[in-house]
């Protein structure tokens, strides 16, 4: 049986916060600030980095139903990342306070946080992992878990919108020479279409099976 704990918990923090639009290359979290507020992407595609002297590594790709910001408030802390959108979209924003008071009152909200929470600990353990792997191989099973988690159903496939080449190479710590290389690959292979900011995965499983290999 699903667990629809952490659904009930995004519903309670909708309904305890404000639903406001941002813009593309909107910068909704600065690191180093005061954690004030928590996130719940409501539409759209975002992005976080990590702050440093010059390329700033990508670590993660949210969309709708992602919680940004509740470690933070949790613990106290500054932000720790950027939080940069990559299309337009909606975000609900809850005060820290409010966050905290629902979070002690609700088991569904703390349901939410411990996925959330875990899902963030199991992503940076694949990064890790995939940095083992040859360049072609990591922009592979970026995308593939990207696109999976995020993308639409097309006619052509699974497609994501919104991402940029240079946020693929920034992702994989790669230059953006060697990640063209790898994606001409996937594209020889019959596996991806690229566009203007556009990725779409004709066959998901295939691309998979590739990987496991």
């Amino acid at each position: 049986m699903p667990d629809h704990a952490p659904d009930r918990g995004r519903a309670e923090i909708r309904a305890a916060g404000r639903s406001a639009p941002f813009r593309k290359g909107e910068r909704l979290i600065t690191a180093g600030t005061d954690s004030d507020e928590v996130l719940l992407i409501e539409s759209g595609l975002v992005k976080a980095l990590l702050p440093g002297p010059g390329v700033e590594p990508l670590v993660s790709l949210l969309g709708p139903g992602a919680m940004v910001g509740e470690l933070g408030v949790i613990t106290g802390r500054p932000r720790s990342a950027h939080v940069v959108a990559l299309s337009p979209g909606r975000a609900v924003h809850l005060a820290a306070s409010a966050f905290v008071r629902l979070r002690a009152q609700s088991d569904d909200v703390r349901a939410l946080v411990d996925q959330t929470i875990l899902k963030r600990q199991r992503d940076a353990d694949e990064r890790q992992l995939a940095q083992t792997r040859e360049v072609p191989a990591r922009v592979a099973s970026v995308l593939l878990k990207w696109v999976t988690e995020l993308g639409r159903p097309t006619d052509a496939g699974l497609r994501l919108d919104g991402l940029s080449q240079r946020d693929l190479a920034d992702a994989v710590a790669a230059s953006e020479k060697s990640v063209e290389t790898a994606l001409g690959s996937l594209r020889a292979k019959g596996l991806l279409r690229t566009a203007r900011l556009s990725f779409t995965l004709t066959d998901p499983a295939a691309l998979a099976r590739a990987l496991d290999r």
